[in-house]
Protein backbone atom coordinates (compact mmCIF):
# COMPACT_ATOMS: atom_id res chain seq x y z
CA UNK A 1 0.00 0.00 0.00
CA UNK A 2 2.89 2.34 0.76
CA UNK A 3 4.28 1.62 -2.70
CA UNK A 4 1.00 2.76 -4.29
CA UNK A 5 0.89 5.90 -2.13
CA UNK A 6 4.43 6.82 -3.13
CA UNK A 7 4.71 9.98 -5.22
CA UNK A 8 7.41 8.27 -7.32
CA UNK A 9 5.03 5.41 -8.18
CA UNK A 10 2.18 7.78 -8.99
CA UNK A 11 4.46 9.94 -11.12
CA UNK A 12 5.64 6.86 -13.05
CA UNK A 13 2.03 5.78 -13.58
CA UNK A 14 1.12 9.28 -14.79
CA UNK A 15 3.96 9.29 -17.32
CA UNK A 16 2.86 5.94 -18.79
CA UNK A 17 -0.71 7.19 -19.20
CA UNK A 18 0.49 10.51 -20.62
CA UNK A 19 2.65 8.71 -23.20
CA UNK A 20 -0.22 6.40 -24.20
CA UNK A 21 -2.54 9.38 -24.64
CA UNK A 22 -0.30 10.92 -27.31
CA UNK A 23 -1.91 8.72 -29.95
CA UNK A 24 -5.46 9.10 -28.63
CA UNK A 25 -7.99 10.62 -31.03
CA UNK A 26 -10.36 11.53 -28.16
CA UNK A 27 -10.41 15.27 -27.56
CA UNK A 28 -11.81 14.72 -24.05
CA UNK A 29 -8.91 12.43 -23.14
CA UNK A 30 -6.33 14.86 -24.47
CA UNK A 31 -7.97 17.81 -22.70
CA UNK A 32 -7.93 15.90 -19.39
CA UNK A 33 -4.26 15.04 -19.90
CA UNK A 34 -3.39 18.68 -20.70
CA UNK A 35 -5.20 19.90 -17.59
CA UNK A 36 -3.31 17.47 -15.33
CA UNK A 37 -0.02 18.28 -17.08
CA UNK A 38 -0.41 21.98 -16.25
CA UNK A 39 0.83 21.16 -12.72
CA UNK A 40 1.50 17.41 -12.48
CA UNK A 41 3.48 17.56 -9.23
CA UNK A 42 0.66 19.34 -7.40
CA UNK A 43 -1.92 16.89 -8.74
CA UNK A 44 0.24 13.89 -7.82
CA UNK A 45 0.76 15.31 -4.32
CA UNK A 46 -3.02 15.53 -3.90
CA UNK A 47 -3.47 11.91 -5.07
CA UNK A 48 -0.71 10.71 -2.76
CA UNK A 49 -2.25 12.56 0.18
CA UNK A 50 -5.70 11.15 -0.48
CA UNK A 51 -4.38 7.59 -0.75
CA UNK A 52 -2.35 7.98 2.46
CA UNK A 53 -5.36 9.36 4.32
CA UNK A 54 -7.67 6.67 2.96
CA UNK A 55 -9.94 9.30 1.44
CA UNK A 56 -9.40 8.52 -2.25
CA UNK A 57 -12.54 7.35 -4.03
CA UNK A 58 -12.69 6.07 -7.59
CA UNK A 59 -15.09 8.35 -9.52
CA UNK A 60 -17.71 6.81 -11.77
CA UNK A 61 -16.48 5.80 -15.23
CA UNK A 62 -18.14 6.20 -18.60
CA UNK A 63 -19.36 3.23 -20.60
CA UNK A 64 -18.67 3.49 -24.33
CA UNK A 65 -20.37 0.94 -26.62
CA UNK A 66 -17.93 0.74 -29.55
CA UNK A 67 -19.71 -0.70 -32.58
CA UNK A 68 -18.06 -3.71 -34.18
CA UNK A 69 -17.67 -3.95 -37.95
CA UNK A 70 -19.15 -6.46 -40.35
CA UNK A 71 -17.01 -8.14 -43.00
CA UNK A 72 -17.97 -5.43 -45.52
CA UNK A 73 -16.89 -2.64 -43.17
CA UNK A 74 -20.40 -1.58 -42.15
CA UNK A 75 -21.32 -1.15 -38.49
CA UNK A 76 -22.60 -4.25 -36.74
CA UNK A 77 -25.37 -4.40 -34.16
CA UNK A 78 -22.79 -5.98 -31.86
CA UNK A 79 -20.49 -3.76 -29.83
CA UNK A 80 -17.48 -3.84 -27.54
CA UNK A 81 -18.20 -2.52 -24.02
CA UNK A 82 -15.24 -0.18 -23.55
CA UNK A 83 -14.88 1.72 -20.27
CA UNK A 84 -13.20 5.12 -19.91
CA UNK A 85 -12.41 6.05 -16.32
CA UNK A 86 -11.43 9.57 -15.20
CA UNK A 87 -7.70 10.29 -15.39
CA UNK A 88 -7.04 10.13 -11.63
CA UNK A 89 -8.66 6.68 -11.53
CA UNK A 90 -6.44 5.49 -14.37
CA UNK A 91 -3.33 6.80 -12.61
CA UNK A 92 -4.17 4.98 -9.36
CA UNK A 93 -5.10 1.79 -11.24
CA UNK A 94 -1.75 1.93 -13.01
CA UNK A 95 0.02 2.51 -9.66
CA UNK A 96 -1.74 -0.57 -8.25
CA UNK A 97 -0.45 -2.56 -11.23
CA UNK A 98 3.08 -1.23 -10.63
CA UNK A 99 2.82 -2.37 -6.99
CA UNK A 100 1.66 -5.85 -7.97
CA UNK A 101 4.66 -6.23 -10.27
CA UNK A 102 6.88 -6.11 -7.15
CA UNK A 103 5.15 -9.10 -5.49
CA UNK A 104 7.25 -12.27 -5.89
CA UNK A 105 4.19 -14.52 -5.72
CA UNK A 106 2.80 -12.88 -8.87
CA UNK A 107 5.97 -12.98 -10.98
CA UNK A 108 4.79 -16.07 -12.88
CA UNK A 109 1.84 -14.05 -14.23
CA UNK A 110 4.05 -11.17 -15.38
CA UNK A 111 6.73 -13.40 -16.92
CA UNK A 112 4.71 -16.01 -18.77
CA UNK A 113 6.67 -17.19 -21.87
CA UNK A 114 3.44 -18.00 -23.73
CA UNK A 115 1.33 -14.93 -22.86
CA UNK A 116 2.05 -11.45 -24.23
CA UNK A 117 -0.92 -9.17 -23.60
CA UNK A 118 -0.50 -6.98 -20.52
CA UNK A 119 3.01 -8.34 -19.93
CA UNK A 120 5.66 -5.79 -19.05
CA UNK A 121 8.46 -5.38 -21.58
CA UNK A 122 11.69 -6.99 -20.47
CA UNK A 123 14.94 -5.03 -20.79
CA UNK A 124 16.18 -4.98 -24.40
CA UNK A 125 13.31 -7.26 -25.42
CA UNK A 126 10.06 -7.16 -27.35
CA UNK A 127 6.64 -6.85 -25.76
CA UNK A 128 2.97 -6.99 -26.66
CA UNK A 129 2.05 -7.80 -30.28
CA UNK A 130 5.64 -7.79 -31.67
CA UNK A 131 6.69 -10.29 -29.00
CA UNK A 132 3.66 -12.50 -29.73
CA UNK A 133 4.44 -12.43 -33.46
CA UNK A 134 8.07 -13.29 -32.76
CA UNK A 135 6.91 -16.30 -30.69
CA UNK A 136 4.80 -17.49 -33.63
CA UNK A 137 7.76 -17.16 -35.99
CA UNK A 138 9.99 -19.09 -33.57
CA UNK A 139 7.48 -21.95 -33.42
CA UNK A 140 7.37 -22.06 -37.22
CA UNK A 141 11.16 -22.02 -37.33
CA UNK A 142 11.19 -24.93 -34.87
CA UNK A 143 9.13 -27.09 -37.20
CA UNK A 144 5.45 -26.29 -36.72
CA UNK A 145 3.57 -27.05 -39.93
CA UNK A 146 -0.04 -26.13 -39.06
CA UNK A 147 -1.82 -23.33 -37.23
CA UNK A 148 -5.25 -22.90 -35.68
CA UNK A 149 -6.39 -19.73 -33.93
CA UNK A 150 -9.34 -18.53 -31.89
CA UNK A 151 -10.82 -15.62 -29.97
CA UNK A 152 -12.52 -16.06 -26.58
CA UNK A 153 -15.98 -14.54 -26.82
CA UNK A 154 -16.66 -11.60 -24.47
CA UNK A 155 -13.61 -12.58 -22.42
CA UNK A 156 -13.39 -9.63 -20.03
CA UNK A 157 -17.07 -9.83 -19.13
CA UNK A 158 -16.61 -13.46 -17.99
CA UNK A 159 -13.66 -13.07 -15.60
CA UNK A 160 -14.74 -13.88 -12.00
CA UNK A 161 -13.38 -11.02 -9.89
CA UNK A 162 -13.66 -12.87 -6.52
CA UNK A 163 -11.54 -15.75 -7.82
CA UNK A 164 -8.70 -13.43 -8.82
CA UNK A 165 -9.04 -11.24 -5.72
CA UNK A 166 -8.52 -14.30 -3.50
CA UNK A 167 -5.22 -14.98 -5.24
CA UNK A 168 -4.13 -11.33 -4.88
CA UNK A 169 -5.10 -11.35 -1.19
CA UNK A 170 -3.05 -14.49 -0.40
CA UNK A 171 0.15 -13.35 -2.09
CA UNK A 172 0.12 -9.70 -0.93
CA UNK A 173 -0.99 -10.24 2.70
CA UNK A 174 -1.96 -6.56 2.82
CA UNK A 175 -5.68 -6.14 3.68
CA UNK A 176 -5.66 -2.37 3.12
CA UNK A 177 -4.16 -2.83 -0.33
CA UNK A 178 -6.68 -5.56 -1.22
CA UNK A 179 -9.54 -3.17 -0.42
CA UNK A 180 -8.01 -0.63 -2.82
CA UNK A 181 -7.51 -3.36 -5.43
CA UNK A 182 -11.18 -4.39 -5.17
CA UNK A 183 -12.22 -0.76 -5.57
CA UNK A 184 -9.89 -0.40 -8.56
CA UNK A 185 -11.57 -3.24 -10.47
CA UNK A 186 -15.14 -2.43 -9.38
CA UNK A 187 -17.13 -0.66 -12.08
CA UNK A 188 -19.70 2.08 -11.56
CA UNK A 189 -20.95 3.90 -14.64
CA UNK A 190 -22.02 7.54 -14.77
CA UNK A 191 -24.10 7.06 -17.93
CA UNK A 192 -26.16 3.98 -17.07
CA UNK A 193 -29.40 5.69 -18.10
CA UNK A 194 -27.97 6.77 -21.46
CA UNK A 195 -26.73 3.25 -22.23
CA UNK A 196 -30.23 1.80 -21.65
CA UNK A 197 -30.33 -1.90 -22.56
CA UNK A 198 -26.64 -1.82 -23.57
CA UNK A 199 -25.70 -1.29 -19.92
CA UNK A 200 -26.23 -5.00 -19.31
CA UNK A 201 -23.14 -5.77 -21.43
CA UNK A 202 -20.86 -3.85 -19.04
CA UNK A 203 -19.25 -5.77 -16.14
CA UNK A 204 -20.93 -4.03 -13.21
CA UNK A 205 -21.43 -7.23 -11.21
CA UNK A 206 -18.96 -9.68 -9.59
CA UNK A 207 -18.34 -11.40 -12.93
CA UNK A 208 -16.35 -9.43 -15.48
CA UNK A 209 -13.79 -6.63 -15.51
CA UNK A 210 -13.69 -3.39 -17.44
CA UNK A 211 -12.02 -3.39 -20.83
CA UNK A 212 -9.90 -0.25 -20.62
CA UNK A 213 -8.75 -0.77 -17.02
CA UNK A 214 -4.96 -1.31 -16.94
CA UNK A 215 -5.51 -4.09 -14.37
CA UNK A 216 -7.83 -6.13 -16.60
CA UNK A 217 -5.11 -7.90 -18.62
CA UNK A 218 -3.45 -9.04 -15.37
CA UNK A 219 -6.72 -10.52 -14.13
CA UNK A 220 -7.11 -12.37 -17.41
CA UNK A 221 -3.53 -13.66 -17.24
CA UNK A 222 -4.03 -14.91 -13.68
CA UNK A 223 -7.23 -16.71 -14.64
CA UNK A 224 -5.73 -18.36 -17.74
CA UNK A 225 -2.32 -19.20 -16.30
CA UNK A 226 -3.14 -22.90 -16.04
CA UNK A 227 -4.68 -22.74 -19.52
CA UNK A 228 -1.32 -21.56 -20.87
CA UNK A 229 0.53 -24.37 -19.06
CA UNK A 230 -1.75 -27.15 -20.29
CA UNK A 231 -1.95 -25.80 -23.84
CA UNK A 232 1.87 -25.86 -24.15
CA UNK A 233 2.47 -29.40 -22.95
CA UNK A 234 3.72 -31.91 -25.51
CA UNK A 235 4.39 -31.21 -29.18
CA UNK A 236 2.32 -28.02 -29.66
CA UNK A 237 2.94 -24.36 -28.92
CA UNK A 238 0.10 -22.05 -27.90
CA UNK A 239 0.73 -18.31 -27.96
CA UNK A 240 -1.87 -16.14 -26.23
CA UNK A 241 -2.54 -12.39 -26.37
CA UNK A 242 -5.27 -11.68 -23.78
CA UNK A 243 -8.31 -13.35 -25.37
CA UNK A 244 -6.72 -14.32 -28.71
CA UNK A 245 -4.63 -17.46 -28.99
CA UNK A 246 -2.94 -19.38 -31.77
CA UNK A 247 -1.88 -23.03 -31.80
CA UNK A 248 1.21 -24.08 -33.76
CA UNK A 249 1.35 -27.83 -34.26
CA UNK A 250 3.30 -30.54 -36.13
CA UNK A 251 0.14 -31.73 -37.91
CA UNK A 252 -3.47 -30.80 -38.57
CA UNK A 253 -4.61 -33.61 -36.27
CA UNK A 254 -2.47 -32.28 -33.41
CA UNK A 255 -3.83 -28.74 -33.93
CA UNK A 256 -7.42 -30.04 -33.83
CA UNK A 257 -6.75 -32.04 -30.66
CA UNK A 258 -5.22 -29.02 -28.92
CA UNK A 259 -8.17 -26.83 -29.94
CA UNK A 260 -10.56 -29.36 -28.38
CA UNK A 261 -8.51 -29.14 -25.19
CA UNK A 262 -8.83 -25.34 -25.22
CA UNK A 263 -12.60 -25.53 -25.63
CA UNK A 264 -12.84 -27.90 -22.67
CA UNK A 265 -10.70 -25.75 -20.36
CA UNK A 266 -12.58 -22.57 -21.23
CA UNK A 267 -15.93 -24.32 -20.74
CA UNK A 268 -15.08 -24.68 -17.04
CA UNK A 269 -14.97 -20.86 -16.81
CA UNK A 270 -18.25 -20.49 -18.70
CA UNK A 271 -16.36 -19.23 -21.75
CA UNK A 272 -16.77 -20.09 -25.43
CA UNK A 273 -14.96 -19.29 -28.67
CA UNK A 274 -16.06 -16.62 -31.11
CA UNK A 275 -16.91 -18.53 -34.28
CA UNK A 276 -16.50 -15.54 -36.59
CA UNK A 277 -12.96 -14.84 -35.28
CA UNK A 278 -11.73 -18.42 -35.03
CA UNK A 279 -10.30 -20.68 -37.72
CA UNK A 280 -12.67 -23.30 -39.10
CA UNK A 281 -9.87 -25.84 -39.56
CA UNK A 282 -6.06 -25.89 -39.25
CA UNK A 283 -4.04 -24.15 -41.98
CA UNK A 284 -0.55 -24.84 -43.23
CA UNK A 285 1.99 -22.28 -42.07
CA UNK A 286 2.95 -21.78 -45.73
CA UNK A 287 -0.60 -20.56 -46.46
CA UNK A 288 -1.71 -17.01 -45.77
CA UNK A 289 -3.28 -16.60 -42.34
CA UNK A 290 -4.08 -13.66 -40.04
CA UNK A 291 -3.75 -13.22 -36.29
CA UNK A 292 -3.88 -10.05 -34.16
CA UNK A 293 -4.44 -7.99 -37.29
CA UNK A 294 -1.20 -9.32 -38.80
CA UNK A 295 -1.01 -11.17 -42.10
CA UNK A 296 1.53 -14.00 -42.16
CA UNK A 297 2.18 -14.82 -45.79
CA UNK A 298 5.04 -17.27 -46.28
CA UNK A 299 7.83 -14.79 -45.59
CA UNK A 300 5.88 -11.54 -45.41
CA UNK A 301 4.70 -10.07 -42.10
CA UNK A 302 2.34 -7.22 -42.84
CA UNK A 303 -0.71 -5.35 -41.50
CA UNK A 304 -3.90 -7.11 -42.56
CA UNK A 305 -6.07 -5.66 -45.33
CA UNK A 306 -8.74 -4.94 -42.68
CA UNK A 307 -6.23 -2.98 -40.60
CA UNK A 308 -5.30 -0.84 -43.61
CA UNK A 309 -8.94 -0.24 -44.49
CA UNK A 310 -9.72 0.81 -40.90
CA UNK A 311 -6.83 3.29 -40.99
CA UNK A 312 -8.10 4.84 -44.21
CA UNK A 313 -11.67 5.00 -42.90
CA UNK A 314 -10.54 6.60 -39.65
CA UNK A 315 -8.48 9.28 -41.39
CA UNK A 316 -11.21 9.97 -43.95
CA UNK A 317 -13.76 10.28 -41.13
CA UNK A 318 -11.73 13.03 -39.42
CA UNK A 319 -11.37 14.95 -42.68
CA UNK A 320 -15.07 14.60 -43.52
CA UNK A 321 -16.11 15.85 -40.07
CA UNK A 322 -13.83 18.88 -40.34
CA UNK A 323 -14.92 19.81 -43.87
CA UNK A 324 -18.60 19.44 -42.94
CA UNK A 325 -18.27 21.84 -39.98
CA UNK A 326 -16.24 24.29 -42.07
CA UNK A 327 -18.96 24.33 -44.74
CA UNK A 328 -21.92 24.59 -42.34
CA UNK A 329 -20.60 27.21 -39.89
CA UNK A 330 -22.16 30.55 -40.76
CA UNK A 331 -19.99 33.30 -42.18
CA UNK A 332 -18.58 35.52 -39.47
CA UNK A 333 -18.85 32.80 -36.82
CA UNK A 334 -15.78 31.06 -35.44
CA UNK A 335 -15.12 27.49 -36.53
CA UNK A 336 -15.00 25.20 -33.46
CA UNK A 337 -11.27 24.91 -32.88
CA UNK A 338 -11.23 21.10 -32.85
CA UNK A 339 -12.47 21.09 -36.48
CA UNK A 340 -9.96 23.66 -37.76
CA UNK A 341 -7.30 22.70 -40.28
CA UNK A 342 -4.42 22.62 -37.78
CA UNK A 343 -6.33 20.62 -35.15
CA UNK A 344 -7.62 18.13 -37.73
CA UNK A 345 -4.18 17.57 -39.23
CA UNK A 346 -2.76 17.14 -35.72
CA UNK A 347 -5.38 14.53 -34.80
CA UNK A 348 -4.81 12.72 -38.08
CA UNK A 349 -1.07 12.72 -37.50
CA UNK A 350 -1.67 11.05 -34.12
CA UNK A 351 -3.75 8.34 -35.81
CA UNK A 352 -1.07 7.68 -38.45
CA UNK A 353 1.74 7.78 -35.90
CA UNK A 354 -0.04 5.32 -33.61
CA UNK A 355 -0.78 2.97 -36.51
CA UNK A 356 2.80 3.03 -37.74
CA UNK A 357 4.14 2.45 -34.24
CA UNK A 358 1.86 -0.55 -33.80
CA UNK A 359 3.05 -2.19 -37.05
CA UNK A 360 6.71 -1.15 -36.90
CA UNK A 361 7.91 -4.78 -36.82
CA UNK A 362 6.31 -5.69 -40.18
CA UNK A 363 8.66 -6.36 -43.12
CA UNK A 364 6.76 -5.46 -46.31
CA UNK A 365 8.35 -2.14 -47.33
CA UNK A 366 6.38 -1.95 -50.57
CA UNK A 367 3.10 -2.14 -48.66
CA UNK A 368 4.07 0.77 -46.39
CA UNK A 369 4.99 2.80 -49.48
CA UNK A 370 1.47 2.17 -50.83
CA UNK A 371 -0.10 3.17 -47.52
CA UNK A 372 1.98 6.36 -47.49
CA UNK A 373 0.74 7.17 -51.01
CA UNK A 374 -2.86 6.62 -49.91
CA UNK A 375 -2.43 8.86 -46.86
CA UNK A 376 -0.85 11.55 -49.03
CA UNK A 377 -3.84 11.45 -51.40
CA UNK A 378 -6.30 11.74 -48.51
CA UNK A 379 -4.39 14.69 -47.04
CA UNK A 380 -4.13 16.34 -50.46
CA UNK A 381 -7.86 15.97 -51.08
CA UNK A 382 -8.64 17.46 -47.66
CA UNK A 383 -6.33 20.44 -48.23
CA UNK A 384 -7.97 21.00 -51.61
CA UNK A 385 -11.40 21.03 -50.00
CA UNK A 386 -10.14 23.41 -47.31
CA UNK A 387 -8.87 25.84 -49.95
CA UNK A 388 -12.19 25.69 -51.80
CA UNK A 389 -14.15 26.40 -48.59
CA UNK A 390 -11.79 29.23 -47.65
CA UNK A 391 -12.24 30.82 -51.07
CA UNK A 392 -16.02 30.97 -50.56
CA UNK A 393 -15.83 32.46 -47.07
CA UNK A 394 -15.20 35.95 -45.81
CA UNK A 395 -11.52 36.81 -45.47
CA UNK A 396 -12.10 37.45 -41.75
CA UNK A 397 -12.85 33.74 -41.30
CA UNK A 398 -9.40 32.64 -42.53
CA UNK A 399 -7.74 32.49 -39.11
CA UNK A 400 -10.64 30.53 -37.63
CA UNK A 401 -10.61 28.00 -40.49
CA UNK A 402 -6.89 27.55 -40.07
CA UNK A 403 -7.10 27.22 -36.29
CA UNK A 404 -5.06 30.29 -35.32
CA UNK A 405 -6.16 32.28 -32.27
CA UNK A 406 -7.87 35.62 -32.93
CA UNK A 407 -7.55 38.36 -30.33
CA UNK A 408 -10.82 39.92 -31.44
CA UNK A 409 -12.67 36.80 -30.28
CA UNK A 410 -10.95 36.64 -26.87
CA UNK A 411 -13.18 37.03 -23.84
CA UNK A 412 -11.22 39.97 -22.47
CA UNK A 413 -11.73 41.88 -19.23
CA UNK A 414 -10.34 45.34 -20.05
CA UNK A 415 -9.45 47.72 -17.27
CA UNK A 416 -11.07 51.15 -17.24
CA UNK A 417 -9.10 54.35 -17.54
CA UNK A 418 -10.15 56.63 -14.65
CA UNK A 419 -12.10 59.76 -15.35
CA UNK A 420 -10.47 63.05 -14.64
CA UNK A 421 -11.19 64.04 -11.09
CA UNK A 422 -12.18 60.62 -9.78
Amino acid sequence: MKFVQSKATLHKAWRVIQDNAQTSTSLDVRAEIDKFAADPQKNINVLSGQLSAGSFKFPEAKGIPVAKRNADGSKSAKFRPLVLAPLRSRIVQRAVLEALETVPGLSCYFQNPNSFGGIKKQKDGLAAVPAAVQAVLMAIGNGATHVAFADIRAFFTKIPKPHVTDIISKVTEDPEFVVLFEDAIRLELSNMADLKEKAQAFPIESIGVAQGNSLSPLLGNILLHDFDRRMNEGDCVCVRYIDDFIILAPSAAAANARMRLAIGILHDFGMTLSEEKSSKEPLRVSDKFEWLGIEFNNGFIRPSAKAITRLEQNVQKRFNESAKVMRETKKGEAIPRKYSLIATISRTDSIIHGWGKHYRFCNDDALFDRVDDRMARLVGAFLGEYRAIKARRDAKDAASLLGVEEFARYQRRPLVWPRKGG
